[in-house]
Order: C-alpha cells, then sequence, then structure tokens
C-alpha cells in the first residue's frame, strides 16, 4: 500500500517559515492524538484547536471516505483548498471569516485521504443558532442585523450554500452596530456571482430563526426592497425549507451509508 503524502496547497502571507510548513506537513499524525480538551467538535468532521508559534488556531480535517468521493476529488479543489480561498475571496469584500492561515491535502498514492483547513480561532463568540430562542439575549436587535448582513452578501455577489445560523457567528465588538461582529464558518461551498430575488430568498430562509419577520425586514433593507412584496414568497420558501430539511434529515443514516 502506497504511503500517505501531505502537501501544503495553501498558506497565508507570513506563515511561509520552515516551522509552520513542517507543522502543516505534520497534520494527519497530529489529528490522531487531538487531547480531548482541543478538540471543539468530532462528527463527520473534525475540529480542533492548537497553538502554533504562539498563535491559536482552529484546524479542521474533512476526511474524504466514499469511493464516489475519492474519485471526485482526484480533479475536484478539496473542501479545505476551497475554504481558504473562499475566504480570500471573502476578506477582499469586506465580510467577515476568521483569517485563513493554511490549507492541507493528504493522499496515498493518488487517492485522496483528508484535507485540512486551518484559519485563526475566534476565542469568544455565539452562534446565530441561538436566536431560535425567544429569551436569547439581544435577540431583538440582532435579527433584523442577521437579516442585513444576509442582505449585503447578497448585494455583493455572494451566496452561502449552507447558510445555517450555526454558520453564522456573532463575535464581540463595540465598535459595530449591536455590539457584534457577524462571520461567516464552514465556508467551503459558496457561489459568487449575481443574486436575483428570488434566489436571495430561497438562501436566507435557510436561517429558519421563528422570528416575526424582523430578519427579512433587514434583508430587504440592505437590498432596497419592500418587506410586504416578499412576504408571500418569504413563507412559502421557508414552508419549503422546512419539508425538504425534515426529509433530508429522516435518510440522513442512508445517505451516509451511501458516501453522498
Amino acid at each position: 500500500m502506497a504511503d500517505l503524502v501531505t502537501s501544503v496547497v495553501r498558506l497565508a502571507h507570513g506563515w511561509e517559515t520552515p516551522q509552520r510548513r513542517a507543522w502543516c506537513e505534520g497534520l494527519e499524525d497530529r489529528a490522531r492524538l487531538v487531547p480531548p480538551q482541543a478538540v471543539v467538535y468530532r462528527g463527520r468532521n473534525l475540529i480542533f484547536r492548537e497553538l502554533v508559534a504562539g498563535e491559536e488556531l482552529a484546524v479542521k480535517r474533512f476526511p474524504v471516505t466514499s469511493p464516489g468521493k475519492r474519485f471526485v476529488y482526484r480533479w475536484r479543489a478539496s473542501k479545505a483548498v476551497r475554504a481558504f480561498d473562499h475566504a480570500v475571496r471573502l476578506e477582499a469584500l469586506g465580510v467577515g471569516t476568521p483569517r485563513p492561515l493554511a490549507a492541507v491535502e493528504v493522499r496515498r498514492g493518488s487517492s485522496p485521504v483528508a484535507s485540512y483547513y486551518c484559519s485563526a480561532y475566534l476565542p469568544e463568540f455565539r452562534e446565530a443558532r441561538e436566536l431560535r430562542f425567544p429569551d436569547a439575549a439581544g435577540r431583538a436587535r440582532l435579527l433584523p442585523l442577521l437579516g442585513e448582513f444576509v442582505g449585503r452578501l447578497h448585494e455583493l455577489g455572494v451566496v452561502h450554500r449552507d447558510l445555517t445560523a450555526g454558520n453564522i457567528l456573532l463575535v464581540p465588538d463595540r465598535d459595530r452596530p449591536g455590539g457584534v461582529s457577524l462571520q461567516l464558518v464552514d465556508i467551503n461551498r459558496m457561489r459568487f456571482g449575481r443574486i436575483g430575488v428570488r434566489a436571495g430568498v430561497a438562501n436566507l430562509v435557510q436561517l429558519r430563526l421563528n422570528d416575526g419577520g424582523e430578519v427579512l425586514a433587514g434583508y430587504c433593507r440592505a437590498r432596497g426592497l419592500e418587506p410586504a412584496r416578499l412576504r408571500r414568497l418569504y413563507d412559502a420558501r421557508l414552508a419549503l425549507r422546512g419539508l425538504t430539511q425534515t426529509i433530508k434529515e429522516r435518510t440522513r443514516p442512508w445517505r451516509r451509508r451511501l458516501g453522498l
């Protein structure tokens, strides 16, 4: 069996040092020995924290497990590379996301095994999913800001294709409206280009925050639209999203067995 080969595919400016490159090249071995206290999330993917040259990082490991995905990722850019490139593009547009630092790929021969995306670690944040609950701190002022944030993304030509409320972070920032900076994570699945109203609303409803129209109002304010004109479309898309999400959750075990 061919040995594992680790390739450092992307490095941020200032990370082109022997020490940091060597650290990146050892990620596959390091991921097997992550101490429990450093694990941020362990599931289909692994996310862990690590200190490198005095800088705390968040590292996400994307395994490539199914034969179909191994075949596709022989030619397609890995999830880590896409996340890095998307982060660079978001930064250029002025959209918040943790600073990209490295993208690493691990292969056995020509077959991909895993990829790693490394970014700056945010020591303090809340997930926007907390705003689903009526008693969430600052909910009334943050819901319209969240809608404005998504509206601004769409005006810039950015679609996060997995725009769940858990993929928008509320990072404390006294200089920003509402006292928070909104930042995107899990950004390997994105699309850039013109976003029409229908496509924008279809993307917005992925948040599913059980609000009373505040998110839609903020979204319309950012795009210069009238909320009353979009309410019926928004409600219809929200109902459809709920149905498709239920189907997705119920079929998840079967889809994972098939590697989908």
